[in-house]
């Protein structure tokens, strides 16, 4: 295994020692190393460390981490942010502007170690992360300037991310349409508005283009309550240039059902001047009838429901009528059953006491 090399970064030259005392836990070949925020800037320019730790006793340590972050090669490095005490306006300012992790200096040993031993994990997550997206940029799926799903290919991203939240039963992970408007009519930074969310938002939620200069985003573990508190925060660093409309909705029915719900639920909003709606207990066919909900080629809910089982059924009624007939030569005392519903299409065999299904 590769040796670590941290930089921790410190107003404080005492301080700094400290710490760097307190993380002697880590292999002896780990290189330590302390400067001061002079210092910070030329010295990363000559060198990219596994961790970055950074310490301040006042505000000043956000200017540095932003710093850090308009660095290339230092955009993707792990930082850690060391507080004095608890002050939550700052600590969620630092994670807006790229921190990783934080921990306080009256904190236990272990429990600072095991910070960083999981921010070092990170670091190695980030590099495969990386490389899968420069797999998917060059195969045209993500945006090579953003780093943010391309708008027609999201659908197949976030089908199967629908697909697998349903069956994994992920609650309270949320489906969000949002689509900033200009206020002065002189049109949108797209670049700026795109690095903006992707500050707010973590590591494990996912954004793509969407419709109509929109953005799909999908917030894990959020709830009505954190979607709110995400979009604030996105309008907060965009206030000046646009305001955000948004709705959203706990995952519980696939992409192709949600979508145009969100859709055009948002579009009524932008009318009516409501910024933000969270859908409860979203019935898919009863939206879709009330709003006569039609894609982009002008096909209504139930016009692609009927064309999806009707799909489905030339797929499914082969094999069950092959199954049938094989079943029937072989087992003449069989008795035999199919039904096809919405929820699943089930084939079942009985032979006296012996059941089978498919």
């Amino acid at each position: 295994m590769k040796n670590n090399q941290i930089l921790i970064i410190s107003n404080s030259e005492a301080t700094g020692k400290k710490i760097a005392e307190r993380t002697k836990l880590l292999r002896e070949r780990d290189t330590i190393k302390v400067v001061s925020y002079i210092e910070a800037i030329s010295v990363l320019n000559l060198t990219q460390p596994t961790l970055i730790i950074i310490y301040c006793s006042n505000s000043d340590s956000i200017s540095i981490i932003k710093e850090i972050r308009t660095l290339e090669t230092l955009n993707k490095v792990p930082v850690i942010f060391v507080g004095d005490t608890f002050v939550e306006d700052v600590l969620l300012y630092a994670f807006d502007n790229g921190i990783d992790d934080f921990f306080f200096l009256d904190e236990a040993d272990s429990i600072i170690l095991t910070r960083i031993f999981l921010t070092i994990q990170k670091s190695v997550l980030y590099k495969q992360i990386e490389t899968h997206k420069q797999i998917l940029t060059a195969a045209e799926i993500i945006d090579k300037r953003t780093g943010v799903y391309l708008k027609d290919k999201a659908h197949i991203i976030l089908r199967n991310f629908f697909s697998n939240s349903i069956e994994e039963n992920l609650e309270n992970t949320v489906f969000m349409y949002l689509r900033p408007i200009s206020k002065n009519h002189k049109g949108l930074n797209t670049q700026k508005i795109t690095k903006a969310i992707q500050s707010i938002i973590r590591g494990n939620d996912i954004l793509a283009f969407g419709r109509a200069a929109g953005y799909y985003l999908i917030l894990y573990n959020s709830g009505q309550k954190g979607a709110y508190i995400v979009l604030n925060r996105i309008k907060k660093l965009l206030n000046e240039d646009c305001t955000i409309y948004a709705n959203a909705a706990e995952i519980t029915k696939s992409f192709e059902e949600m979508e145009p719900i969100l859709y055009q639920k948002l579009k009524e909003q932008i009318d009516n001047d409501i910024e933000f709606n969270f859908l409860q207990d979203l019935k898919v066919e009863e939206a879709a009838s009330k709003l006569e909900i039609k894609d982009e080629t002008g096909k209504s809910f139930k016009d692609f429901k009927s064309e999806f089982f009707t799909s489905f059924e030339k797929i499914i009624a082969p094999i069950f009528y092959q199954v049938r007939t094989q079943i029937e030569d072989k087992y003449t005392e069989a008795e035999i059953d199919y039904k096809i519903k919405e929820e699943e299409s089930r084939f079942t065999l009985t032979q006296n006491s012996a059941k089978s299904e498919l």
